[in-house]
């Protein structure tokens, strides 16, 4: 595993990344941005991957409870392991699971902010990358 400690250029917090998985981008960053939790909201992130929309909204926010739900065991320790480094378990919990079945993992309206990025093709268009966690990451698999 060629994993990678990146800077995220905001309170001195980092995300643990591996290329040969799925590397968050822009939109992440921007999802971030445009999403808005204030200190009592409890905010899940759907598919979070790599954990960097809970981080980022740990950093911008004053939400105190974060909540990133992912199916992909790799990416659910990265996340995991990011929320350690920067020391945020008392704000960020990591969940592995189908956000197919959230519905049955959580209970009803136990959050105020949803954001999610999810895959952006369906699988029956682009190029579906050969390695399953990239190809999970950018289509409806």
């Amino acid at each position: 595993m060629a994993e990678r400690i990146d800077d995220l250029q905001i309170k001195g917090y980092k995300l643990i990344q591996n290329p040969d998985l799925f590397c968050f981008g822009i939109d992440a960053v921007l999802l971030s941005d445009f999403a808005e939790a204030s200190q009592e909201d409890k905010c899940i992130d759907l598919g979070c991957g790599n954990g960097i929309i809970p981080i980022l909204m740990a950093a911008k926010t004053e939400c105190e409870s974060l909540t990133g739900l992912e199916i992909q065991e790799e990416s659910v320790s990265l996340s995991q392991r990011s929320v350690e480094l920067n020391n945020l378990t008392d704000r960020i919990t990591i969940v592995k699971g189908d956000i197919k079945e959230a519905a049955t993992i959580f209970k009803a309206a136990s959050f105020d902010v949803i954001t999610t990025n999810p895959p952006y093709m369906n699988e029956n268009h682009g190029l579906v990358n050969e390695f399953t966690p990239k190809a999970i990451a950018r289509h409806e698999l």
